[in-house]
C-alpha cells in the first residue's frame, strides 16, 4: 500500500511540475519570443529604412554632381523653368501647340506675379551659389473653339510641354453652330476657356 501510495505522489507530482511548466511556457516564454520576434521584425525594419534612406541621398548627391558638372541638364531646366518671366516664348508655345492639335484661339490674357523673395538660412543670399532660385508665376486665360478631341489633345499638348504649365482652370460650352444649306450642324464643336499657369525662375 505505501508503495502504491509512494507511486501515486511521484505521477501527481510528474503532473504539476508538467501543469507548472506549462503556465511558465505559455504565461512568460511564449509572450517573450512573440516580444523578441516583433522587435527584431521593428530593428529590422529600421535598419532597411536607414539604408534605403541613406542610398536616396548619395542618390541626391551624385544627381546634384551630374547637374552642377553637365551644362546640357541646366539647359534642359531653363527651357522648362526658364530665367524671367519670356512671356512672349510661353504664348508663342501655346499658340503652337493649339496649330499643331486643330484648336482655334481666339483671345488671350496674361497676368505675372513677381518673384518672392526667399532668404537663405545662413541669412545670406537665398540666389547666390545655389541651384534653386525663386520663382514667380505668369498665367494665362486662353479662349477659342474646337472638337472634343482637339481639345483634349491641346490639353494634353500643355501639360506634357517642355516647359512647365499646369492647367488651373477649364470650362466647356457647346458651340452655337447653326447649319447651312451646304452644312449640317457640327455637334461636336465647343468654345472652352482655360486658365494655365506657368513658373519661371529668378534672373
Amino acid at each position: 500500500m505505501k508503495q502504491e501510495s509512494k507511486r501515486l505522489s511521484s505521477i501527481i507530482i510528474a503532473a504539476l511540475i508538467a501543469a507548472a511548466a506549462l503556465v511558465v511556457y505559455f504565461e512568460f516564454i511564449v509572450p517573450a519570443y512573440t516580444n523578441i520576434q516583433t522587435l527584431k521584425g521593428q530593428t529590422e525594419s529600421e535598419v532597411a529604412a536607414y539604408a534605403n534612406q541613406k542610398q536616396i541621398v548619395k542618390d541626391v548627391n551624385s544627381l546634384l554632381t551630374e547637374y552642377e558638372s553637365n551644362t546640357s541638364s541646366s539647359q534642359l531646366v531653363a527651357l522648362a523653368l526658364p530665367v524671367g518671366q519670356d512671356i512672349s516664348g510661353a504664348l508663342a508655345q501655346i499658340y503652337g501647340i493649339a496649330s499643331n492639335t486643330g484648336v482655334t484661339v481666339r483671345a488671350t490674357g496674361v497676368s505675372a506675379q513677381a518673384v518672392q523673395a526667399v532668404a537663405a538660412p545662413s541669412g545670406g543670399s537665398a540666389t547666390a551659389g545655389s541651384i534653386v532660385k525663386p520663382t514667380g508665376t505668369a498665367s494665362f486665360q486662353i479662349s477659342g473653339s474646337g472638337s472634343y478631341e482637339s481639345i483634349k489633345n491641346f490639353l494634353m499638348g500643355l501639360t506634357t510641354n517642355i516647359r512647365i504649365f499646369n492647367v488651373t482652370a477649364l470650362s466647356l460650352q457647346p458651340a452655337a453652330i447653326l447649319a447651312t444649306k451646304t452644312q449640317a450642324a457640327n455637334p461636336d464643336m465647343f468654345n472652352y476657356t482655360v486658365t494655365v499657369v506657368t513658373y519661371y525662375q529668378a534672373p
